[in-house]
């Protein structure tokens, strides 16, 4: 059958009539109906993937002014602060704006884009856990939403990220002018474009000059594969510095680097990536990228308030911190 499916396949489907159908989306079918009727509806509209057109007003209006902000861990600082500054751009425009939280699931993520189409959303700020349902992602273009990713890549859909190979990069020398040359290197997960082009960009600059990491280890983008992450480097490894790929894996490096009776930066450097704001408060200061986390928010949001298909990159800044210092002979 082609196009969307509708509440009349469900009811045909399910052997039901399409009021049955519409007390289970609504919730009404407690004093209706068996609870095996309720089953072959249920079953009936997983199988048709059928998505309940839920706001009848913006159907009528074809307008439901709100975004939406998909991100796969809104605990993590980086995605609430991009987050803050998409909705800063949609409040001013009159948009309102839904926070969907993919929890690192791809399942949970596909879910979610589902629920926007049934939200009749009119963009949305998305940042994929890895590879994302691109069948999920055609369904809310051909509704009409926008989508723009950020601070990863999908292929075919406009972007806002920065030069994260050129910040490695940056990171890099300034390791290697002070000094360290045995780094250990935390990247972020397998699969996502930001651990790549970072660890690459790494990487590269260290072998301009004749250095390799002495160990790459994948985390999480959290504090505690961070931690859990160092803490296995140091228990086999000696470097003279543990880079990791956001500032939450290194100061959660910071935190093993302490419980294994090391002082940094005087026996050990740690550096991060993307300058949270909170990460301020750590002692010693951090040595990290600054990322323009709001910024890249506000842009997105204006890029879909635009319509623009287009992508943008932003520039970032290193910040020299407290965390490593210049070697001294015999450290």
């Amino acid at each position: 059958m082609g196009g969307q499916p509708t509440i009349k396949q469900v009811a045909a489907l399910a052997g039901v009539s399409p009021s049955t159908v519409s007390r289970v989306l609504n919730g009404k079918d407690e004093e209706h109906m068996t609870p095996e009727t309720k089953e072959k509806v249920l079953a009936a509209i997983e199988k048709l993937d059928y998505t309940p057109l839920r706001a009848a007003r913006s159907l009528r209006r074809q307008r439901s002014q709100v975004f939406a902000v998909l991100v796969p861990d809104i605990s993590n600082p980086f995605f609430a602060l991009l987050a803050r500054g998409v909705e800063s751009v949609a409040f001013r425009a009159g948009y309102a704006v839904l926070i969907g939280d993919s929890n690192h699931s791809v399942a949970r993520e596909s879910r979610h884009l589902s629920l926007l189409l049934a939200e009749r959303v009119e963009g949305v700020v998305f940042i994929p856990v890895a590879q994302p349902d691109m069948d999920a992602i055609r369904r809310l273009s051909s509704s009409g939403a926008r989508v723009v990713v950020v601070d990863r890549q999908v292929p075919g859909l406009p972007t806002v990220g920065v030069d994260n190979r050129a910040g490695s990069a940056l990171l890099a020398e300034h390791l290697l002018k002070l000094g360290y040359r045995a780094i250990a290197y935390i990247a972020g997960p397998e699969g996502v474009s930001t651990a790549h082009e970072r660890l690459e960009g790494f990487a590269e600059a260290l072998g301009g000059w004749g250095v390799a990491p002495v160990c790459v280890h994948h985390g999480g983008y959290t504090y505690e594969s961070g931690y859990s992450k160092a803490k296995n480097i140091l228990e086999r490894e000696r470097p003279d510095a543990v880079v990791a790929a956001n500032d939450l894996m290194a100061i959660g490096a910071m935190t093993a680097a302490e419980e294994c009776g090391l002082r940094v930066p005087d026996d050990l450097g740690i550096a991060g990536f993307d300058r949270v704001p909170w990460a301020e408060l750590i002692r010693p200061w951090l040595t990290t990228v600054e990322v323009p986390i709001s910024r890249m928010g506000s842009e997105a949001a204006q890029m879909l308030l635009d319509s623009s298909i287009g992508s943008l990159q932003l520039p970032v800044k290193l910040i020299p911190g407290e965390t490593c210092a210049r070697k001294r002979e015999g450290r």
